[in-house]
C-alpha cells in the first residue's frame, strides 16, 4: 500500500513540475494575524500554464501507467489467476456436526450467499461413503460451483446424505491426489471453507491439507451436546419365539421390556435405539452395551420336574454360578424342538454358553448305538461347550447305575455318589451347523478323583464332556468339594469369550479402515449385505456406508458400526484457532526477518531514486531518459539474483520489472530437514532398492510423524558418513567397522539373512549390557506403532536385535538382522502381503528412531489406545 501511495505522489509531483510554472509573480505580504507577527515572507501567486516538452511527457505517462497496471487489482483476471482466488467447500459429514447444524437451523441458501460474497472461484468437495459389491468404499470428487444455485444445491445434497461412519472422514492420500491433479489447488494459493461444529478430532484430516491452502475459514455451528432421549432396547424376534413369548411386531426386531420378558440378560444382545430431537427433526442411532465375560452363560436343559431324591437337581451348580454373579438359565430344550421357528440357530444372539444336558435313554442310545452326539437347538460347537451329566430319572432297568463311595478331595472321607458307566470308547460323530462334513471325536479321561476313580471324559477334537455323576447330592457334599468346583472352572475355560451376536466396530479414522477390519477379524470375503432400518426394524439393502447394524452375506455374525461417543471430553476449535492453523502456511520455513527488513529498505531506496530521476528528467530529458532505461534493465536482473539468494517468493515483495508477466510468485518450501543419513553399503544402489526405499519412505510419512532422508547414500557404510547402515550383504562389512559404528551410536540393519552369522555374535558385550536377543512379543518391535505377530512374516520369527539394556522396560536397539527383504529383491515370508511388510517396516523404524516407544509422546496415545482395546495391556 505504501508503494502505491508513493508512486502516485511521484506522478503528481512530476505533473506539477511539467505542467505548472510561475511567471510574472506579484509579491504579497502574509498578514500578521496568520503568523502572529508581521513578516516579510513573500509568495508568488501569478501562475500560468506552459506546454511541457514532448519526450518527458511520454516517459512520465509510461512510468505512471506501469505503476498503475502493476499494483491496481485486475477486474477480470486471466485463467491462471483463478488459482489464487479458488476456494474449496467441505461439509463435515460427522453425526455430531450434522446434529449441530440442524440445531442452528442450517439454511443452505443463506450459507450460499455468504460464501458467494467472498468473491472466490468456488469448488465443492463431494464425499461419498458407499457399499459396492458388499465392500465399503470412500470416494471423493471436486465439483465446480459457478453460481449461487450450484452452491446451495451442493450444500443441501451434502447435508442430506447419511452421516459418516468415521470420526475423521478425510482420506488424506485420496484428497492429496485430487488437489495435486487440480490446476486450481496445486499452486497453494487457495482457501478452504469448512462447515462444521469444530470438533478437533473430525478436523484432523482437514488440518493435514494445510499445504494446499493459504487460508482456512471455519463456519462453526454450536457444539452438539449428547442427550439420549426415548432409549428403547430391541432384540431379535427369533429370541421371543424361542422363549415362547408372543409378539405382534412385523419386523425382524421387537421392543424389549425387561419387566415383562423371561429372556435373561446374558441371553440377548443389547441394542438400544436412541432418539435425538433437533427442532422438527428426529435422529435415531443404534448403540450397544458390553456384556459380562467373567464366566460363560450357563444353560441347563431340564424338564423342571425334580427327581424323587434330588429336590433341586442343580442346587450346587446354581450356587456356584450365582456366587460369581453370572446367569444360570434353566430351559426345556430336550423335548421341545421348536418346529415353529424357521432357523435352528436362534441362540446365536447370546454370549457363548456352557450347556448342561442331563443324560436320558434317548441320548445314551444315540451315542452307544448310532455313534452320534445329541445337541440341543442353538448349540454351536464353534463357540459353545456341552456337558452330559447324570440324571435321577435314569434307572437300573435301562442303564447300570451304582452308588459308590468316592474320595473327591485328598484327606477327606469318601462320600457315596451315584456313578454312571463310562461313555462309549468308539468315535462319535457330530455335524456342525451349516457344514456338510461330519467331525468325529473320541472320549478321553479328563478328571479323576484322588482315589483314582474316573469321573469325567472329554472328546479329543470336539467341545463335549461326559460327567458320570449328577450336579448335586441330597446333602450337598458334592457341591462343597474343591475338586468338583475346579472341574467346572476348567470346563468354563474351554468356552470362547467372543460374542456370537455381533461384532462391534468403532471407526475413528477413515485412513485406518482396513486396520479396523483386520482387528475386528473381518476379511475381504465378508460382504456387507443389509442394514437394519431403525424405523421398520427390518433389514434392508443399502448402498450407503454409515453407522448401524449390518448383516454379513453368507455369515452368521452381524457388524455394528458405531461412532457415537461421550461428548463431555471433546475438544472444539474456534474459527480464530482454525484460521491460525492455515495462516502463514506458504511463508518461508526459516525465519528471515533481517532479510525482509533489508528487502523493505531496498524497496524504499529504489522508490526515492525513481523520484530523483523524475525531477532530473525535467532538467535533462535526453541524458536522464537513457539512464532511466539502463537502470530498469540492470535492476531487473539484480532483482532475480536477490530473489534467488534469499528464496523470496512472496506476493507483497517489490518487483522492479514493470510489466505483469501473468505468473504469480511460487512458494518453494523444502521439507527436507533430516538430521541423519541412511547408507546402502554397496557401491551402487540398484534401481529396485531406490524404488522400494521411496515407497516405504512415503508410506512412513503418511502414516506417522517420522520423516526419512529423501535418498540413500551409496557406499557410505563407513564410520561418520551415515548414522544408519542398511545392506543385504554382510560380507562387505567388517567386525571392526561395525564395532566402531555402534560405539559412535550408529545403527545397522541387515535384511535377507537366512541364518545368524557367527561374526555378529562377537559384538556382544555383557559388560556394557549389549547383547543379541529375539525381540519379545510384548516389546516395542511388535507394539511400537502396529500390533504385530511377526516381524519377518514367518510363522517362526527368526529376527534378532542387538539391544543395549539401559534400565527396566527401556532398551536402545543398535542392530537388527532378519530374513525379510524390505529394499532388496528376493523371496521372503511376506510374499504378496505388502501391507503387512509395510507395518513391520514402520514398527522397526519407530523402535530404532524413538529409542523407547514408551517415551515417544507423539505416538504414545495411539499405542496405548490400541493395546487397551485389544486387551493386551500388561
Amino acid at each position: 500500500m505504501f508503494l502505491i501511495l508513493l508512486s502516485s505522489c511521484v506522478s503528481l509531483i512530476t505533473l506539477l513540475i511539467l505542467f505548472f510554472r510561475v511567471k510574472n509573480s506579484k509579491k504579497r505580504t502574509i498578514p500578521s494575524w496568520f503568523l502572529g507577527k508581521k513578516n516579510k515572507i513573500i509568495i508568488n501567486n501569478n501562475i500560468i500554464f506552459k506546454k511541457p516538452p514532448f519526450i518527458p511527457f511520454i516517459l512520465i505517462l509510461i512510468v505512471t501507467t506501469c505503476f498503475a497496471y502493476l499494483y491496481h487489482p485486475k477486474e477480470s483476471p486471466k485463467s491462471s489467476d483463478l488459482q489464487s482466488s479458488s476456494s474449496l467447500i467441505w461439509l463435515d459429514p460427522s453425526f455430531s456436526s450434522k446434529i449441530s447444524r440442524s440445531a442452528d437451523n442450517f439454511d443452505a441458501n443463506e450459507e450460499a450467499e455468504k460464501i458467494l460474497s467472498f468473491g472466490f472461484n468456488n469448488f465443492g468437495l463431494e464425499t461419498n461413503f458407499i457399499i459396492k459389491n458388499g465392500i465399503p468404499e470412500v470416494n471423493y470428487k471436486i465439483i465446480s460451483l459457478k453460481s449461487k444455485t450450484d452452491i446451495k444445491d451442493f450444500l443441501e445434497k451434502e447435508n442430506n446424505k447419511p452421516t459418516s461412519p468415521f470420526h475423521q472422514s478425510i482420506h488424506t492420500e485420496k484428497i492429496n491426489k485430487l488437489l495435486k491433479e487440480s490446476p486450481f489447488f496445486s499452486e497453494h494459493k487457495s482457501r478452504i471453507i469448512i462447515l462444521s461444529d469444530g470438533k478437533f478430532e473430525s478436523l484432523q484430516g482437514v488440518l493435514s491439507l494445510k499445504k494446499f491452502f493459504n487460508f482456512g475459514s471455519l463456519k462453526k455451528s454450536s457444539p452438539f451436546q449428547m442427550s439420549k432421549e426415548n432409549e428403547i432396547e430391541i432384540i431379535p424376534k427369533e429370541l421371543s419365539l424361542l422363549w415362547n413369548e408372543q409378539s405382534e411386531s412385523s419386523g425382524q426386531f421387537i421392543e424389549f421390556n425387561s419387566k415383562l420378558s423371561n429372556i435373561p440378560e446374558e441371553a440377548r444382545p443389547h441394542f438400544f435405539i436412541n432418539t435425538i430431537h433437533s427442532g422438527d427433526n428426529a435422529y435415531k442411532f443404534l448403540t450397544s452395551k458390553k456384556t459380562k465375560n467373567e464366566l460363560p452363560l450357563f444353560i441347563v436343559c431340564t424338564d423342571r420336574f425334580p427327581g424323587t431324591i434330588e429336590l433341586d437337581p442343580f442346587s450346587s451348580l446354581r450356587s456356584l454360578v450365582n456366587f460369581f454373579n453370572n446367569e444360570f438359565i434353566e430351559k426345556s430344550c430336550i423335548d421341545n424342538q421348536l418346529e415353529n421357528i424357521e432357523t435352528s440357530n436362534a441362540w446365536k444372539f447370546r454370549n457363548p454358553a456352557l450347556w448342561v444336558v442331563p443324560l436320558t435313554e434317548q441320548i445314551i442310545s444315540l451315542m452307544n448305538n448310532d455313534f452320534k452326539f445329541w445337541t440341543p437347538i442353538g448349540f454351536d460347537s464353534n463357540y459353545d461347550t456341552l456337558i452330559y451329566v447324570g440324571s435321577a430319572n435314569l434307572n437300573n432297568e435301562t442303564f447300570e447305575i451304582k452308588k459308590s463311595p468316592v474320595q473327591l478331595d485328598t484327606g477327606t472321607y469318601p462320600i457315596p455318589i451315584y456313578l454312571l458307566p463310562p461313555p462309549p470308547s468308539a468315535e462319535i460323530g457330530h455335524k456342525i451347523y451349516g457344514e456338510n462334513l461330519e467331525y468325529k471325536g473320541k472320549f478321553k479321561t479328563f478328571f479323576n478323583a484322588p482315589d483314582g476313580t474316573p469321573l469325567a471324559w472329554k472328546t479329543s477334537s470336539l467341545p463335549f464332556f461326559y460327567l458320570r455323576t449328577t450336579t448335586a447330592t441330597p446333602n450337598g457334599e458334592l457341591g462343597r468339594s474343591r475338586r468338583w468346583t475346579d472341574f467346572w472352572f476348567e470346563v468354563a475355560r474351554t468356552v470362547k469369550k467372543s460374542n456370537l451376536a455381533f461384532t462391534k466396530m468403532t471407526l475413528d479414522d477413515v485412513n485406518k479402515l482396513q486396520d479396523s477390519f483386520e482387528e475386528a477379524g473381518i476379511s475381504n470375503i465378508n460382504k456387507f449385505s443389509e442394514i437394519l432400518d431403525l424405523k421398520t426394524l427390518n433389514f434392508k439393502i443399502s448402498d450407503n456406508f454409515t453407522s448401524g447394524l449390518y448383516k454379513i452375506e453368507n455369515g452368521k455374525n452381524w457388524i455394528l458400526v458405531n461412532t457415537v461417543e461421550n461428548e463431555s471430553n471433546q475438544i472444539y476449535m474456534t474459527p480464530e484457532e482454525f484460521s491460525q492453523k492455515f495462516s502463514g502456511v506458504t511463508s518461508i520455513v526459516k525465519d528471515k526477518k533481517e532479510q525482509k527488513n533489508t528487502s523493505q529498505l531496498l524497496n524504499m531506496s529504489i522508490a526515492i531514486l525513481c523520484t530523483i530521476l523524475l525531477f532530473w528528467l525535467w532538467k535533462k530529458p535526453i541524458k536522464s531518459s537513457l539512464f532511466f532505461i539502463i537502470f530498469f534493465i540492470s535492476f531487473s536482473t539484480m532483482n532475480k539474483i536477490w530473489a534467488e539468494n534469499f528464496e523470496e517468493r512472496e506476493q507483497n515483495s517489490f518487483s522492479m520489472p514493470m510489466f505483469y508477466n501473468g505468473k504469480m510468485p511460487v512458494h518453494n518450501v523444502d521439507p527436507e530437514n533430516i538430521p541423519f543419513k541412511i547408507a546402502w553399503c554397496a557401491k551402487d544402489i540398484p534401481k529396485n532398492v531406490e524404488e522400494n526405499y521411496a515407497k516405504f519412505r512415503n508410506v512412513l510419512i503418511r502414516r506417522g510423524t517420522i520423516n526419512l532422508p529423501k535418498n540413500l547414500k551409496a557406499d557410505s557404510c563407513k564410520s561418520g558418513e551415515a548414522e544408519i547402515w542398511w545392506t543385504d550383504n554382510l560380507s562387505i562389512l567388517s567386525r571392526k567397522s561395525l564395532i566402531e559404528h555402534i560405539s559412535n551410536g550408529g545403527i545397522f540393519i541387515i535384511e535377507g539373512a537366512k541364518s545368524f552369522p557367527p561374526m555378529l555374535s562377537e559384538l556382544t558385550d555383557l559388560g556394557t549390557g549389549i547383547d543379541w536377543e529375539s525381540p519379545p512379543k510384548r516389546g516395542m518391535f511388535y507394539r511400537s506403532f502396529y500390533l504385530l505377530q511377526t516381524l519377518n512374516g514367518c510363522l517362526n520369527d527368526s529376527t534378532k536385535v542387538l539391544m543395549l539394556k539401559k534400565k527396566i522396560n527401556a532398551q536402545a536397539p543398535f542392530a537388527l538382522i532378519t530374513d525379510a527383504r524390505f529394499f532388496s529383491s528376493g523371496e521372503d515370508c511376506f510374499k504378496n502381503n505388502s501391507d503387512y511388510k509395510i507395518r513391520s517396516f514402520i514398527n522397526i523404524m519407530y523402535s530404532f528412531l524413538t529409542t523407547d516407544y514408551k517415551e515417544d509422546q507423539l505416538q504414545l496415545p495411539e499405542i496405548l489406545n490400541r493395546i487397551r482395546n485389544l486387551g493386551l495391556e500388561p
